[in-house]
């Protein structure tokens, strides 16, 4: 029978396993310095895991978009609100139509609006198809 399958009904039990080293010593004490280090490796480990497991779950739904030059897309309106000009920006368009006239980088985009006016530099997060 193995030694996790049977009760324990004696403490000398728990001495003769411990001389056998069947059993984890728990007895054993640690300077301060000792417990940190280890303390300190378990949260890594832990830390590292749950940063895997984020990763996935984030590339999960994460997807690169590109778009080509001449593309017609939807940039994101940024116009402030303006109480002289009697202008409210949340009952405005969020997105605009705009083209793309030049790619700048891995994500940034120069967009001009449908009459061939350059209107900013945009990132790929602030525009849609």
């Amino acid at each position: 029978m193995a030694i996790g399958q049977h009760f324990m009904t004696s403490g000398s039990s728990y001495k003769l396993l411990r001389l056998l080293g069947l059993l984890e010593d728990r007895s054993a004490v640690y300077s301060r310095g000792d417990s940190l280090e280890l303390a300190r490796l378990k949260a890594m480990e832990v830390m590292g895991k749950q940063n895997a497991k984020n990763e996935r779950q984030y590339n999960l739904r994460a997807r690169d978009v590109v778009y080509a030059e001449g593309q017609e897309v939807y940039r994101k309106n940024f116009k402030q609100s303006s109480f002289p000009a009697g202008y409210s920006s949340k009952l405005g368009p969020a997105y605009i139509k705009a083209r793309v006239r030049k790619k700048l980088g891995n994500s940034c985009y120069e967009l001009e609006n449908l009459n061939g006016r350059t209107v900013g530099r945009f990132h790929a997060k602030d525009m849609r198809q």
